[in-house]
């Protein structure tokens, strides 16, 4: 933060960039990496709207005091990808002022003896913020971990309550099969992996159509139902099982 405190007016003349950026600099590391406080947390902190915090960090970000970091670092602490804000790296080296030298008597030469900024390269307080509470090394495990969560959310949805279109890779889940057969009437054994592959080749086609991992269950047993009903019924239509709409079965 005296980094920022100490920039000289002409390197940054827009006192609300200035405001942004030291709000900024408190929440990142003491090498000015790793900073990403929300919009909504820069608005508090500076009493701007959160349309302004935007103008002045791209304002920043022109004329080099800021840049874009290392976004998965928010992917640790911020599971919605939708709600994390960006990463930004200060550039501290640009516009840095050296501290004032002390004398023999340990005093700075400053006004009163009060030393406003420390040595360049000089280690500073640790931050407090939430972004730095782990060690680089558990940083890193955390994030490789994020990674793969997030490969293995690209085949699955998050939780039961997610709404999803179909893909090819959906398996239901057993217990939620078996109470919707159970309330259909019908046999266990009866949702075969051929029957699944019919249902699933249907739907992965309709984009639109999208629904809870505990909804497609509801629907594959609507779908198994119908099927086996057809089969019983219906001896000389040559259309395929899953063409309902040649059958008049609406889904």
């Amino acid at each position: 933060m005296s980094w920022a405190l100490s920039l000289p007016v002409q390197t940054l003349k827009d006192s609300s960039a200035r405001h942004v950026l030291l709000c900024l600099a408190n929440y990142a590391g003491s090498n000015g990496a790793g900073a990403f406080p929300s919009a909504k947390t820069l608005t508090d902190d500076t009493g701007l709207s959160e349309r302004t915090i935007r103008i002045k960090l791209d304002l920043l970000e022109e004329v080099g005091l800021i840049v874009r970091g290392n976004q998965a670092l928010a992917a640790v602490y911020i599971d919605r990808h939708d709600r994390r804000p960006v990463v930004y790296d200060l550039m501290i080296k640009r516009g840095a002022v050296a501290a004032p030298r002390e004398d023999a008597s340990g005093c700075s030469h400053g006004q009163n003896g009060v030393q406003p900024t420390t040595e360049r390269g000089a280690a500073t307080a640790p931050n407090t913020s939430i972004n730095h509470q782990l060690t680089e090394k558990q940083q890193q495990r955390e994030i490789s971990e994020v990674v793969a969560e997030q490969d293995r959310q690209a085949l699955e949805p998050q939780d039961d309550r997610q709404r999803f279109a179909m893909f090819a890779e959906f398996v239901p889940s057993a217990n939620a099969l078996e109470a919707q057969l159970k309330i259909a009437g019908l046999p266990e054994d009866c949702a075969t992996e051929d029957m699944i592959a019919r249902f699933k080749g249907f739907f992965v086609a309709k984009t639109s159509v999208v629904d809870s991992a505990a909804g497609w269950c509801f629907k594959l047993a609507g779908w198994i139902k119908r099927e086996r009903a057809l089969g019983a019924t219906s001896t000389e239509d040559d259309a395929p099982s899953g063409d309902w709409a040649s059958k008049g079965v609406r889904l």
